[in-house]
């Protein structure tokens, strides 16, 4: 039991880290001021650049037969990465960032639902009750701003949390799988999906590629590897709830570094949020005692 609560930890610390880097999506969006399709593609094409060159410089012979290894469940998961983000950044883009902010906190309940449906795994009642809350911190965080929204615009915020919590729990399901190369994959997908999209239209300033360039090489192929990482250890529904403080964070770097203050709902729904995620780890850490 000891062993395992280990385990768990490791998890919870892997995850967590991982969110934390990728809190700085937001920031280093705005301070590129690209959004939409553009911004998906300079994102998921500097990912597929990073996260290519990490991987055939440490598998270096091993590589092919790694990618032969993963197969199919690889190239799924990496699809899930791709549509994931790509629907993020369309869903702010169409619905607002509030109605999609709210709607990516439903991740940990696609998680349960996708875990319990294909791999009969049985979910966590405090988990659902942890997730259920953090939906209502992150709800009232954007209470002013949430409403209504077309039916494409709410297409593009649902497949954020859709995709983003069937993909936890199928990396879940798969755990010798290489999180590098499901990420190569999400990269090289989103970019062409954007691509394709957007009929090629994506010119940008240089500027503009400094902050996409640093999101791209470093922020999400740390990040998203880091949460994958997380799901060898720790249910998809907990690294989905994990995820959600990222919208938290999020707005704490863009006052801090921007200067934007957040709303006065900000601070009630952020301590929702972080004491749902808290308490579900506390309770699951105890368990594994």
């Amino acid at each position: 039991m000891g062993n395992e609560k280990q385990l768990y930890l490791k998890g919870l610390c892997i995850a967590i880290t991982g969110v934390i880097v990728l809190s700085f999506d937001a920031l280093l969006i705005r301070l590129s001021g690209t959004s939409g399709i553009t911004a998906v593609f300079y994102r998921a094409l500097f990912t597929f650049i990073s996260i290519t060159t990490i991987f055939f410089a440490t598998q270096k012979k091993n590589s092919i037969q790694t990618l032969k290894d993963g197969g199919l469940p690889m190239v799924l998961s990496g699809i899930m990465w791709g549509i994931s983000g790509m629907g993020f950044t369309l869903g702010v883009q169409t619905a607002g960032a509030a109605n999609t902010l709210v709607l990516i906190a439903l991740a940990p309940l696609f998680a349960s639902a996708f875990a319990s449906i294909f791999y009969k795994s049985r979910p966590s009642v405090v988990t659902i009750i942890a997730a259920v809350i953090a939906i209502i911190g992150i709800w009232y965080i954007y209470k002013d701003g949430f409403g209504d929204m077309d039916i494409r615009g709410f297409l593009f915020a649902l497949s954020t949390p859709l995709f983003l919590g069937c993909n936890l729990s199928y990396l879940r399901a798969h755990k010798n799988m290489s999180r590098p190369a499901s990420v190569m994959i999400g990269g090289m997908t989103g970019s062409l999906l954007a691509l394709i999209i957007s009929g090629g239209g994506l010119a940008i300033e240089g500027q503009a590629l400094i902050p996409l360039a640093l999101l791209g090489l470093f922020v999400i192929p740390f990040s998203q590897t880091m949460i994958a990482t997380g799901t060898r250890y720790i249910r998809s529904s907990e690294a989905a709830l994990i995820n959600s403080s990222e919208t938290v964070l999020g707005i704490c770097w863009v006052w801090i570094f921007l200067g934007e203050q957040p709303q006065q709902n900000f601070l009630p729904g952020a301590v929702l949020v972080i004491l749902a995620i808290t308490g579900n780890s506390l309770y699951h850490a105890k368990e594994k005692r």
